[in-house]
Formats: C-alpha cells, sequence, structure tokens
C-alpha cells in the first residue's frame, strides 16, 4: 500500500491533459511528427523525418526516400534507404546531393509500408544566378507554453520566402509553468519537468513537432537553424548556466552534449565540421547576392556573464566567440565574394545603454573586446554590406552599428546594420516610458517594439536590403491574422538604415509553388493502404529503455476510454499495474519502476480493448 499511494501521487504530478493544437493524425502513421528539410545549397540539401515505429524497443528500422520535380512524383531525381534505431532516436537525416541549383523539390519517405506527407524545399541559386533578391523568413523564441505557435501559421499561409531562418531557442528547458505559461492555450510542456538528460531533450522536441503549425512550417519551407541558450538551458556559456546546477543536475558537459545530440537529431542541419559533429558556425552562399556566416555565440567559446561593467568586462582577452570561430568569420567575410554578408546570430550585437552603462551583459555589451575587434577587422579591411540578424531579446529593432565617428543624422561611421527580430510567443517587456527614451539614449535605434509577437520578413536585393515587421494579431487563440508594423532598408554600400513607408514584394515563382497536402499521397503504386481507423492509442516514444528506476512514455489517446499499464516477466504473471481514465489527447507520464531483477519484460498499455505491447528491459540499479 505504501508503495502504490506513492506511486499515484508521483503519477499525478506528471500526467497532463489534451493539449490545444498539439496532435497526431492516422492518416500520417508512422511519421507523426512530419518532414523537414534545411541548410539549403546550390546542388544539396538536408532532408529529414522522424519514424515511429511499432515497437520502440531498439531494432531498426528501413527507410525509404523519393526526390521529385513534381508532386506527383513522376520525374525522380534522387531515391535512396537508409537504417534508424532507437540510438538516433528514430531520425533519419539524408543529405542529398547533385541537385539543381534554385529549384523547387519535393520528397517523400516510406517505412512500415506506409508513406510520409510530401514535403517541398528549394535550393540556393549559384554564383551564375541571375536572381534579383531572396527573401527569409526571420524567427525566434518559440516559448510553446505562452501561446499558440501564430507565427508559423502565417508564414505558412504567405507562402512568399526562400526559407525560414531560426535565431534559435527553437524549444525552452524550463519545467511546466517554469516560464511564463498562457491558462488560456493549455498548451503544456512535456516532460513536465525541466530537461536535463538525453530522454528529456529528446521529449520536449517530440512535443514540439507535434504542433499542427510548426510542422506544417517544416513540411514547407527549407529551415537554417543556430541555437541559443534553451536549447540548453538559460543563459548558457561554454562551462555552464544561469539554469543549471551541479549540485542537483548533474554535469554541465554532460548536459551540454544532450542537449546537443538531440538538436543534431531533431532539426535539419548539416553536420559540417570532422572534428565536432554539433558545430553549428557554418556558412551557406545565396549566389551573388549574399552569403549566410552562421555563428554560435552562445557554447563554442563564451566566457561566463558578468555584467556590462568592471575589469572582467573590460578586458581585452574576454571571448564571446572562442578565437577558432573568430578567426573563422574573418575568413568568410573576407573572402566573401556576394553583395552582402549577413551574420546570422544569437545575441544583439548594437550597443543597449541606459545613462551610459550597458543593460544587458548577455548581448555583446558584455562582450565589448569581441565587438571591437569585429568592428576593427571591418574596417581595416573595409568590409561593407555587413547585415546582422539576431533574435533573443522577444522584442523588434532596426539598429544602425555605431563605430567610434557614428553620426545618427546621417548613419555615416555605422559598420553595418542589425534587424532583430520578435518572438513567436516569448513575452516581451512592456515598459511605461516607452520607447522614445531609449532612442533618446541610443540614437543608433532606428525602431523598437517591446511587446508584439512575430517574424520579420528579409529581403536580399541588388540594391538594399530590407526588413519588414509583421506581427500576429495574438497568441492566446489560434489565427491567421496579423499587420505590418515597421520596415527598414539599407542601401548597398550605405551601411546604415533607412524606413520605408512600403513592404517588399515576392518574385511570383515564390507565391506560385504548389504545397504538398496534410496527409500522404496515394499514387498509382499504392503501398498496401493499412487502416488504422481501429488504432486507439499511439505510442510516439519511451525513454529510457533499458530503464532502471523509471520509465516516461508519450502517447496519443484517439478516445477517452480506461487506461492501464500493465508489467509482466516473461513467465506471464503480472509484477506492476496501474489503472487510470483519459480524455482525447497527448499525455506523457512517467512510471517509477519497482524492484524488480534485471532482464526483458513485457510492457503492456490498453486504452479500453486497444492493447500496444512493447518490450522493456530492466537494467542492473
Amino acid at each position: 500500500m505504501r508503495f502504490i499511494l506513492v506511486f499515484i501521487i508521483f503519477i499525478n504530478a506528471f500526467q497532463s491533459d489534451a493539449q490545444g493544437n498539439l496532435e497526431i493524425d492516422t492518416c500520417t502513421y508512422p511519421f507523426y511528427h512530419g518532414v523537414a528539410s534545411g541548410d539549403p545549397m546550390e546542388d544539396r540539401v538536408i532532408i529529414w523525418t522522424r519514424v515511429t515505429p511499432d515497437s520502440i524497443s531498439g531494432g531498426q528500422v528501413l527507410v525509404s526516400y523519393k526526390v521529385s520535380e513534381d508532386t506527383s512524383f513522376t520525374s525522380i531525381v534522387s531515391s535512396g534507404s537508409v537504417l534508424t534505431d532507437q540510438t538516433k532516436d528514430y531520425t533519419v537525416k539524408v543529405d542529398l546531393e547533385n541537385l539543381e541549383s534554385e529549384t523547387f523539390y519535393y520528397y517523400e519517405f516510406e517505412a512500415l509500408g506506409r508513406r510520409s506527407v510530401i514535403g517541398r524545399t528549394r535550393t540556393a541559386p549559384n554564383e551564375n544566378s541571375s536572381r534579383t533578391n531572396v527573401r527569409f523568413a526571420i524567427v525566434s523564441c518559440a516559448n510553446l507554453e505562452a501561446g499558440y505557435f501564430n507565427t508559423y501559421k502565417v508564414i505558412n499561409e504567405r507562402n512568399d520566402v526562400d526559407a525560414v531562418m531560426c535565431l534559435g531557442d527553437y524549444i525552452y528547458e524550463y519545467e511546466s509553468g517554469g516560464y511564463s505559461p498562457n491558462s488560456s492555450t493549455q498548451r503544456f510542456f512535456e516532460p513536465s519537468t525541466e530537461i536535463v538528460t538525453l530522454a528529456d531533450y529528446r521529449m520536449r522536441y517530440s512535443t514540439y513537432h507535434l504542433d499542427r503549425d510548426l510542422k506544417r512550417n517544416h513540411q514547407l519551407y527549407p529551415w537554417i537553424c543556430v541555437w541559443d541558450d534553451h536549447e540548453s538551458a538559460n543563459d548558457s556559456w561554454l562551462d555552464g548556466a544561469e539554469n543549471h546546477t551541479e549540485g542537483t543536475e548533474g554535469v554541465w558537459n554532460e548536459r551540454k552534449e544532450c542537449s546537443k545530440q538531440a538538436y543534431f537529431e531533431w532539426l535539419p542541419i548539416r553536420e559540417t565540421s570532422v572534428t565536432d559533429p554539433y558545430q553549428i558556425y557554418r556558412s551557406i552562399n545565396y549566389g551573388p547576392l549574399c552569403d549566410l556566416v552562421m555563428l554560435d555565440t552562445r557554447l563554442n567559446g563564451r566566457d561566463e556573464q558578468d555584467g556590462t561593467t568592471g575589469s572582467t568586462v573590460d578586458s581585452e582577452f574576454r571571448e564571446l566567440l572562442g578565437q577558432d570561430q573568430r578567426q573563422w568569420m574573418n575568413d568568410e567575410l573576407l573572402n566573401s565574394e556576394a553583395q552582402w554578408k549577413i551574420l546570422v546570430q544569437q545575441v544583439m550585437i548594437a550597443p543597449l545603454e541606459v545613462a551610459g552603462v550597458g543593460v544587458n551583459g548577455d548581448q555583446w555589451d558584455g562582450y565589448p573586446a569581441e565587438r571591437d575587434k569585429l568592428y576593427d577587422f571591418l574596417e581595416t579591411n573595409s568590409i561593407d554590406n555587413l547585415v546582422v540578424v539576431t533574435g533573443d531579446i522577444h522584442t523588434s529593432w532596426a539598429n544602425d552599428l555605431p563605430g567610434d565617428s557614428y553620426s545618427s543624422g546621417s548613419g555615416a561611421g555605422s559598420m553595418g546594420v542589425e534587424f532583430v527580430t520578435p518572438s513567436v510567443t516569448s513575452p516581451g517587456f512592456p515598459i511605461g516610458f516607452g520607447t522614445s527614451v531609449i532612442q533618446a539614449a541610443n540614437p543608433h535605434m532606428k525602431f523598437i517594439d517591446l511587446t508584439q509577437h512575430g517574424f520579420i520578413v528579409l529581403d536580399v536585393g541588388e540594391d538594399k536590403v530590407q526588413g519588414d515587421w509583421f506581427y500576429v494579431n495574438t497568441i492566446d487563440t489560434e489565427s491567421n491574422q496579423y499587420s505590418h508594423g515597421a520596415s527598414w532598408f539599407c542601401v548597398d554600400e550605405s551601411n546604415h538604415l533607412t524606413s520605408s513607408a512600403s513592404v517588399t514584394i515576392p518574385p511570383a515563382d515564390l507565391v506560385a509553388s504548389i504545397q504538398g497536402d496534410l496527409c500522404p499521397r496515394i499514387g498509382e503504386d499504392p503501398i498496401d493502404d493499412v487502416s488504422f481507423e481501429e488504432e486507439k492509442l499511439t505510442v510516439l516514444s519511451l525513454y529510457p529503455n533499458p530503464a532502471q528506476d523509471f520509465v516516461m512514455i508519450q502517447f496519443y489517446a484517439h478516445e477517452s476510454n480506461d487506461f492501464m499499464i500493465s508489467l509482466y516477466d516473461l513467465s506471464g504473471r503480472m509484477v506492476y499495474q496501474q489503472a487510470s481514465s483519459k480524455i482525447e489527447g497527448l499525455y506523457i507520464e512517467r512510471y517509477p519502476l519497482p524492484e524488480l531483477a534485471q532482464g526483458q519484460y513485457i510492457l503492456n498499455l490498453s486504452l479500453g480493448d486497444y492493447n500496444y505491447k512493447q518490450s522493456l528491459f530492466i537494467g542492473q540499479k
């Protein structure tokens, strides 16, 4: 009785009810987490999916893929097969090669007798391209508990960008209710505890990939992404984080490696380093128009935050990028032949001061030597047309990057320009005195909005780069309503911002491109069309396996009914059982295991008369 009482209390603490906009569709079996593509180049692109096998017990699954120039797959340009298993969390990543530049491609996966939905992607222009502009949607900071991802919904419906840039905070590491929950949405972090282990991070990504609008966004656009702090822990740096305590949360380097591994498993990012499989600083060329130089200002070389003043902050040896990355960045900027050099990074470069003192030590203001080195390099080598895109702070900013001789009136002396994107859902900073006070103290800041959520469309053209800010009307309910907030541009070789009254116009071929359906296709060679109408319970993941003290199960109940978990040894003797009731929706539950001999057991989950069986291995404690 003592054990049973403790068990019931524990289960109630980790159970969640149905969640708003987090769902699976039986037509997508076994690809419930959708498809994605990323890191497009002129001749290649990453395609991604995740398989949910019938038994999540560590066995291999064969996954095939096809790539075509049409949605009927009559013009196949690439195909093949790969194996995935539990060591990759059943994720699949393929780097397609030998593709044509600036071309739309459609791709699908096949496993366990079923097809995935059709994904759409587009390669980058090559050096001989005659395109006069490329367009990116820029997003960051998507706190699932804070609201609906209407930003992704709007980008999906606009259908007018080449790719989506995510500047970090794709997920958040907090426990449920730990950071700005929105009670009107009924959206909850899974697992409900703060994520620390590899299983935790994997489960959190799995939950995010069940969001209908995010999943659709991945289906429609290639993503170009970098992490920020919340993919690991708040205000992280090379050797620690504000939201990490080694006494209770383990060794930081182990947690950091777990967060990196899950990121590379669950996102369509290319491995580019022969020495570090999780290096995110890399470059992508978009023909003559721009080079994207993606930085890691978070985990590669950053020293610990220490405010914005004092001897530590003012040290010429203080690091934000690390020497290896700084040298790589300088080489990329110096050798770039593109018209625009775009730094894709996390934290604001432009100084933000009040009474002459920096406000945020997590930004470049806390690492002034790093900023000085960048500015000196730009000036020494006469590098113009530097554009920085930034996330992190949940607010909107259009900044000149002021050098020592900067003039706010003419813009002379600006080292480049910076576009800071608002958050998808994470809260901004409403203040009573308005943005005019901030701008008076920081005249290089041309536009500020501290409260609204949305995205930037960055239009990179031959004569200018323009950022258009768009804001969703609400994150409290599902909505596709949004409005234009502001537009600022930088003329070729001017290195400073000018306001625009009008938004940029997309090329016709972007808007006219075909979008794949929400369910897999049925072609002339239909795969065995197994009906899944009777499937009442879908198990998405089970961690860890082998287990010791507990097991976490993420599942979707397709109907409201009685639920039972039972554990049997190989003789058929029941050694554990617990009953509850469920309503339709997504769940994750953590079950502490009783003292059992190590070995193999059979786990049975039942919802009504439907049963799901799974081998569970109990390891040595």
